[in-house]
């Protein structure tokens, strides 16, 4: 099958052999299907991955986001059992804090670089993957690309979370903003290079504050033209299908996000108690994907020590009287301070994280 109309564009970062060996699996794969293959990555690519693909970009300029407004939430839910062999909502704990920094403009950049080598190459469509996953076969592209080229389709995307502009939030009414992965995606060359020249980074970083975007998948939607937010500007695109990824991926044994973003960046944090009779902060840490060790001092005194395993989490309380300062230490290295003799901690602490309990039955 003529695939000269085509490109794959893999957007990596490959520090280490693990992430260059996962990645080199998946080039090998793409160039066994017959596709010409791209790489862009803000690090300095080694001579064997230049040689494995047929074109790369390095862009040195990596914008890391470490502002917390601009950072998004992540959201733990935790369940208590029933009683009744199931399980009953618990509390919740949406922070800032559980993110080291915000990619989603680094992501843009080597998005953008790619699909404009890919116009300077004539080429029609592009196929776009993060660089740590794996697929088997090829008929998912095949008919993405038919799609494109001949169903008047201008994507093909995948989406975590669907939008929802009337989700029960345990008990109280939300919005929920599309998840678009950029692990797996599809696209007409000109419609991708369009919307990603569309909106400047001054905006987009306005979106993300002012819309409550949680994290750069929301964004995302929101720049490819699928979000509610479009319609009301006028700027919402038809003709682009969305998928489930976890349906598609079962289904086409697609492979995604074998390295972990942060992966050594435990959820910790401290948030207000929902209860203003309490007048105190609950502490909570956990992590997602291996074994942590927490020491914590409360007014620089050793408070506790403890151990946590891969999703398994420690909560705790402090009362506001006699607080000065907490401290956390993660495998005997200084991870996070709150300073309370500081005039701004507890109002970076409402605004970097919110815990709420579930409503009582």
């Amino acid at each position: 099958m003529d695939k000269t109309n085509e490109i794959i564009l893999i957007h990596a970062h490959l520090s280490d052999t693990e992430r260059k060996a996962i990645c080199h699996k998946f080039i090998e794969q793409f160039k066994s299907f017959g596709y010409e293959v791209l790489i862009a990555t803000h690090l300095p690519l080694d001579k064997d991955t230049q040689e494995l693909v047929d074109y790369a970009i390095y862009d040195k300029d990596n914008i890391l986001i470490d502002d917390p407004k601009l950072k998004g939430f992540l959201i733990y839910y935790a369940y208590t059992p029933d009683g009744k062999g199931g399980h009953a909502p618990l509390f919740n704990i949406a922070s800032r804090e559980f993110f080291k920094y915000n990619t989603i403009f680094a992501v843009l950049r080597l998005l953008l670089a790619g699909v404009t080598y890919a116009k300077l190459l004539n080429k029609k469509v592009i196929h776009i993957f993060d660089y740590d996953g794996f697929l088997p076969f090829d008929n998912e592209l095949i008919e993405n690309s038919d799609k494109i080229l001949n169903q008047g389709k201008q994507a093909v995307l995948y989406a975590g979370e669907t939008e929802d502009l009337d989700m029960d939030h345990w008990g109280a009414k939300g919005i929920r903003h599309w998840q678009i992965n950029t692990l797996i995606m599809s696209f007409d060359v000109d419609f991708l290079y369009r919307r990603l020249n569309k909106y400047p980074d001054d905006h987009l970083k306005k979106m993300i504050h002012d819309q409550g975007m949680h994290m750069g998948e929301n964004l995302l939607g929101y720049i490819l033209g699928v979000s509610y937010l479009n319609k009301r500007e006028n700027s919402f695109e038809e003709n682009i299908e969305i998928k489930n990824l976890r349906e598609t991926s079962e289904k086409i044994g697609f492979e995604g996000q074998k390295i972990h973003t942060d992966a050594e960046y435990p959820w910790i944090c401290l948030a207000r108690d929902p209860d203003p009779a309490k007048h105190g902060y609950r502490f909570f840490a956990m992590p997602t994907t291996s074994e942590i060790h927490v020491k914590l001092f409360y007014n620089h005194e050793l408070y506790s020590a403890f151990t946590c395993s891969p999703w398994g989490y420690r909560v705790d309380y402090f009362s506001e009287a006699g607080l000065e300062n907490i401290t956390i230490e993660v495998n005997d290295k200084f991870f996070r301070e709150y300073d309370f003799t500081k005039p701004d901690t507890k109002e970076n602490i409402l605004l970097h994280s919110n815990w709420q309990d579930a409503p009582k039955q």
